[in-house]
């Protein structure tokens, strides 16, 4: 095979696995707390929306924390992150370095809204609202990534 051909076959497998095992790298960073929320949770089909939506509940999550309410603060955290993980769907048609930024910045953003739920499950207001303050930070750097899609 001649080396063009072959790096060509390589970075298609490359593709294919990464964007099969993408969903399964938000497993590890973010676990089942045993106490997920019972609501289902609709994945909106465009990227746009499903940002929409991931703001929305990022509203919901933020009175939450500062009300005190650990189950309502569960549930919506356990909602951002199912809408998290669906985000490497909606990014495989987009171009791989702007994909790899989303989906890095979408991970960053699962990651601080896992240590808001640590964080109100010790009842540990100031750290949970620590917490929120990274992941506003986050969310504004993925929402600039979605903005130019």
């Amino acid at each position: 095979m001649k080396t063009p051909t072959l790096l060509a076959t390589i970075a298609t497998l490359t593709l294919t696995l990464t964007l099969t095992l993408a969903p399964l790298g938000f497993a590890g960073d973010n676990h089942s707390h045993g106490h997920g929320s019972k609501i289902e949770v609709v994945i909106p089909e465009k990227l746009s929306d499903l940002w929409k939506t991931i703001e929305a509940e990022h509203a919901k999550l933020s009175a939450a924390i500062e009300k005190k309410d650990i189950p309502a603060a569960h549930d919506a955290e356990q909602h951002l992150q199912a809408y998290l993980k669906a985000i490497p769907t909606k990014t495989v048609a987009l171009e791989e370095s702007a994909r790899t930024r989303i989906d890095g910045q979408a991970k960053n953003l699962a990651r601080a809204y896992d240590s808001v739920h640590h964080a109100s499950d010790d009842k540990a207001w100031d750290k949970a609202k620590s917490g929120l303050k990274k992941a506003e930070g986050s969310m504004k750097l993925l929402a600039a990534q979605v903005s130019k899609i």
